[in-house]
């Protein structure tokens, strides 16, 4: 049945065929007093102000804000396993890069997924899914990762297709294959191997599949990344590169003048690198749930912004580095330590992140013909989204016109 939700102040976002950039960060099409009408078919009919149409549901928003669903465009959703033993070994001052050459980190989730059925991490990583979805997360990019083997990384994407299709109604997702993770210590030739025979498996079992890979010591640098990265793109394969997180690589150039689609990370990049990025078509991706998690190193988004960069906030959610499901935590240290405004951060989680993830076209606006992935605020200022902290749902979720925790207080629909 259509659904009407009026006397809203609805944050329209609209999306245009570029990511944001410069003033456009700072425009969120606001309509105060307005209306949005969601049809049958789970779209946005059509949107207003004054007297509203007639439909067979109303919600009075009250003032409230209407605004699109948040995009998460890098998650570790899927993996088997914990790693809350490590915590005491980071709190004690072990750095992360010691705890991963220890046979910790990223290569303890890859004995757990290795040990799991495709079965066990659909489930788990359906659980998740649905969780991100009751804190507002419209779709959520899910990579593999914690395989690093050709079998194990099928499994994986397998896994995360599996945890889509139960997800449908609530959540969607886009899966990236993250091959180039750690380096697997019990394969002596795991380099070579991966570029000559993984990489091919995944392009062939799976066309056009957005590649990953971890730049950092004791994983992927130098020439082997930038093989990694070639090798993807004449695969067919579009590629995402972790980069910059611990220590400088100085492969930022490079990787843009190769086309990399979007650069995570950057927490140690230099002004003159994020300046490289900023003038680039590249996305920049930053993960601020890390840096406070680990070493309260953040990206510089002002320096990247003001340079006239494309920047996106994500969860980045894993077992490891940033154990949460929640982007909102991510847009709220984004305000605090990366010296950004409100219609910045959103535009940042949605917009943006819609067009990295090639999901721009369907959902991350409120404009008639698209999804009505939605949230009604429990408040009447967006900025309530990233000032306040984690404290549960921040109002009503719809996808697709429908609600992802209908017992969510204060939302009574009406015939």
């Amino acid at each position: 049945m259509p659904l009407l939700i009026h006397d809203a102040r609805v944050l329209s976002m609209p999306i245009g065929r570029e990511p944001a950039r410069g003033a456009a960060m700072r425009d969120l099409g606001v309509i105060d007093g307005g209306w949005v009408l969601i049809g049958d078919d789970g779209l946005v009919d059509r949107v207003g102000t004054g007297t509203p149409p007639v439909a067979s549901i109303r919600i009075d928003a009250r003032g409230r804000v209407l605004m699109p669903a948040l995009i998460d465009a890098h998650t570790h959703a899927c993996w088997a396993g914990d790693r809350w033993s490590e915590w005491a070994r980071k709190r004690a001052g072990e750095p992360y890069l010691s705890i991963l050459n220890s046979g910790g980190g990223i290569m303890s989730s890859v004995r757990s997924v290795r040990g799991s059925t495709r079965e066990d991490l659909s489930r788990t990583t359906a659980l998740r899914l649905q969780r991100m979805a009751r804190v507002g997360t419209g779709t959520c990019e899910v990579k593999s990762g914690y395989g690093l083997s050709t079998e194990a990384e099928l499994r994986m994407l397998g896994a995360i297709d599996d945890a889509s299709a139960a997800c449908v109604a609530q959540i969607g997702t886009v899966a990236t294959c993250l091959a180039g993770h750690a380096i697997d210590p019990g394969c002596p030739d795991f380099i070579a191997r991966t570029l000559r025979e993984t990489l091919p498996a995944i392009a062939a079992a799976r066309p056009g599949t957005t590649m990953d890979l971890y730049i950092e010591q004791g994983a992927w640098m130098g020439d082997d990344a930038v093989r990694f990265v070639a090798t993807s793109l004449a695969l067919g394969c579009p590629v995402r590169a972790h980069v910059d997180q611990f220590t400088r690589s100085g492969l930022l150039a490079d990787l843009i003048g190769m086309g990399v689609r979007s650069v995570d990370h950057l927490e140690a990049s230099s002004a003159s690198d994020l300046a490289t990025v900023a003038h680039s078509g590249a996305f920049a991706v930053a993960l601020p749930a890390t840096g406070f998690a680990l070493d309260m190193r953040f990206m510089d988004a002002r320096r990247l912004l003001d340079e006239g960069g494309t920047l996106v906030i994500a969860s980045n959610a894993n077992p490891g580095s940033a154990p949460g499901l929640g982007l909102p935590f991510a847009m709220q240290l984004a305000a605090r330590f990366m010296g950004l405004t409100t219609a910045e951060i959103l535009r940042a989680t949605i917009t943006n992140a819609a067009h990295l993830l090639g999901v721009a076209a369907h959902v991350g606006s409120i404009e008639p013909g698209r999804r009505a992935d939605l949230m009604l605020l429990h408040d009447t200022n967006e900025d309530a989204l990233v000032h306040g902290l984690p404290s549960g749902a921040p109002g009503l979720v719809l996808h697709a016109g429908r609600a992802v925790n209908p017992d969510e207080p204060g939302f009574e629909a009406t015939p």
